[in-house]
């Protein structure tokens, strides 16, 4: 199994795992990456209490801060620059993954290349007044290597968000109450364009999903099984089903995130019209899957109607509008085939 896909199914499964994400490192100084603010920036206090119920305070905002990439795309989209960032960076064909949002990395310090590794010196000469991260667990935060967090947490108090929300406006409102406390301004006009960009794309869902009655499944998986998503606890998924979009769920309802099933099993999603296959993997596992019989004869796969699930990007108004409005307009293009 790719480890990207293995960490996320492991997670999913409450299984301990590593996630393997590639990153780029970008040269830069202490004082690289200034925070962007509203001229209404609060002075302080600061109070914010995670989702692993600690409690963080300071007395003033803080200006230098570090998170992980897709935490900070989202902070970035809601108006909020981070100071540095470490987690998946690297390029592909040119451009930042969707994880990456649109960070800047010209104007930030990379501090990590992949998961696993993160710049612990550079981090400490950065002067660092806070760290993001999410918390799948509600322990430990995802992106930080377990063997360096010890003097990594030591350096500056530290947030985790939480890995799951009940649906993406959740998520999206969560980071937006994040970066206004740090002091982005969240009522711009771009916040506001990308909100009404977000609502409409899931109107259009909801009114093709009436018309469709598509049934649509939601994947991950490796050479050696197939990870099928429950929506009822992915944010995504559940935002989907809401707006009317019939997500096929496992037959066993469970807390985790993914069932789990041999590839003989996938024949028992046949009655799928579209597959969202997690885009983080599905370039370089495509080869495998076309030699798995039971991948490509399922209808939806023999009708082309397999479209990316994008998995891990950034919680905000500005990605998820994107990512609703192409479903959309994939959903439109579809046809019932299962």
């Amino acid at each position: 199994m790719h480890r990207r896909t293995a960490a996320l199914a492991a997670i999913a499964v409450a299984a301990a795992a590593a996630l393997t994400l590639a990153g780029c490192s970008s040269p830069g100084s202490s004082d690289r990456g200034s925070s962007t603010k509203s001229s209404a920036a609060p002075t302080g206090p600061f109070d914010y209490t995670d989702a692993r119920g600690q409690k963080v305070h300071l007395d003033t905002v803080p200006t230098k801060v570090v998170a992980q990439s897709s935490v900070a795309a989202a902070l970035w989209d809601d108006g909020y620059h981070v100071a540095g960032a470490y987690g998946e960076l690297t390029p592909v064909d040119g451009k930042l993954s969707y994880q990456a949002g649109s960070l800047d990395l010209d104007k930030i310090t990379v501090l990590g290349k992949t998961y696993g590794e993160f710049d612990t010196e550079k981090y400490g000469l950065m002067n660092p007044q806070l760290l993001i991260d999410s918390s799948f667990d509600g322990k430990s935060l995802w992106y930080v290597p377990a063997e360096q967090s010890k003097q990594i947490l030591s350096l500056a108090p530290s947030i985790g968000l939480p890995g799951t929300f009940p649906d993406t406006t959740t998520a999206i409102t969560t980071y937006l109450g994040l970066a206004g406390k740090l002091g982005a301004d969240t009522t711009s006009p771009a916040l506001t364009s990308a909100k009404s960009d977000y609502d409409a794309a899931l109107k259009e869902i909801a009114t093709v999903s009436a018309k469709s009655g598509l049934k649509v499944a939601i994947m991950s998986g490796d050479t050696d099984s197939l990870y099928v998503v429950d929506p009822k606890n992915l944010s995504e998924a559940a935002t989907l089903t809401s707006n009317g979009l019939d997500v096929i769920a496992p037959e066993k309802h469970t807390s985790d995130t993914f069932q789990q099933y041999s590839w003989e099993q996938a024949s028992d999603f046949a009655d799928a019209d579209v597959i969202l296959f997690d885009q983080r993997i599905y370039g370089d596992f495509k080869s495998d899957l076309a030699k798995i019989p039971t991948w490509t004869s399922l209808p939806a796969v023999k009708a082309g109607q397999v479209y990316p699930w994008y998995a891990a990007a950034p919680y905000s108004y500005k990605s998820y509008a994107k990512i609703f409005q192409q479903l959309a307009d994939e959903l439109k293009a579809a046809k019932k085939v299962g």
